[in-house]
């Protein structure tokens, strides 16, 4: 791919000089600019959120006092640094990783009652939030995308160790989409939801949305969403007002919504459209090196 293909960077930013660390041969470049994932990989927020820990450390840090647009801008940056991992060429890819883990440095609180600093850098943390995100994207692509073999899923997951370890996220690594899918399954005995975490919860569970057909829509997607969820996840959010036919209802309009969202472009245009945004609008800009 060449810069000539993409809108170019300015003069203060170095041109693209890779494919990056994963590269078009890689099966994470087709899972991660399909819809289908992007739709899933909400699906992490409600698996993160138990994480009680992080929540109470989120709540003291920040979250309390950022207002909507402060939490969409947060979101939105992250959404950038997880498309550069992936898509932007190393320099960037590691400029983009370095600053987040700068933020998660200084993300930090001191408990009151202990006197202990606690820093976001927590390795259990760490491990929950990465791989909640790569499971539930490719949950996603393969319940609302084109779907993915056995042999493609353990790959994306064997990929997504290169994300980890740019972010210091400690180990041990799976080797399959199995393996990861059970440490999931294991470590939901091991969560609980604080207040604060129920809720933000229930808020992103009934968004704010204006007009009946927006409702719809709106409760339609985020019941596929929430069927991604484990049985045992689901409990936390006392989800008994979605039955499981609604529930798979919404999976399948999801499915449509995320069809939509495509509007019939291949597999190798949406890559090419990741790869444009990286270009133009990078999570983290790159300086010109001077001879």
């Amino acid at each position: 791919m060449t810069d000539a293909a993409y809108p170019s960077r300015t003069l203060a930013d170095a041109p693209r000089a890779d494919d990056g660390h994963y590269g078009p041969e890689s099966v994470s470049w087709r899972v991660f600019a399909d819809p289908g994932s992007m739709l899933g990989a909400k699906n992490a927020v409600f698996l993160q959120m138990l994480e009680a820990g992080m929540m109470t450390h989120f709540e003291r840090v920040s979250l309390t006092s950022e207002g909507p647009e402060a939490m969409a801008a947060r979101f939105d940056r992250t959404s950038a640094y997880l498309r550069d991992a992936i898509y932007a060429d190393k320099a960037h890819a590691d400029a983009a990783a370095a600053h987040v883990d700068r933020l998660h440095e200084r993300a930090s609180w001191t408990n009151p009652e202990t006197g202990e600093v606690v820093s976001a850098k927590q390795p259990e943390w760490q491990r929950w939030t990465w791989w909640t995100y790569i499971w539930s994207a490719v949950r996603g692509y393969q319940e609302f995308g084109p779907g993915l073999s056995v042999e493609d899923s353990d790959r994306v997951v064997v990929e997504s160790r290169l994300g980890a370890e740019k972010l210091f996220v400690p180990g041990p690594y799976f080797d399959t989409f199995a393996e990861l899918d059970q440490y999931i399954r294991d470590e939901l005995n091991t969560k609980s939801l604080t207040i604060f975490a129920a809720m933000a919860g229930h808020a992103l569970r009934h968004p704010d949305v204006k007009g009946p057909v927006a409702k719809w829509v709106t409760r339609r997607i985020l019941n596929g969403v929430l069927s991604l969820l484990p049985e045992s996840a689901r409990l936390f959010y006392a989800l008994e007002d979605r039955s499981a036919k609604e529930l798979a209802r919404g999976a399948r309009f999801t499915k449509w919504v995320a069809k939509l969202a495509r509007k019939n472009r291949s597999a190798e245009q949406l890559i090419a459209e990741a790869v444009g945004d990286s270009i133009a609008k990078p999570y983290q800009r790159v300086r010109v090196k001077t001879a």
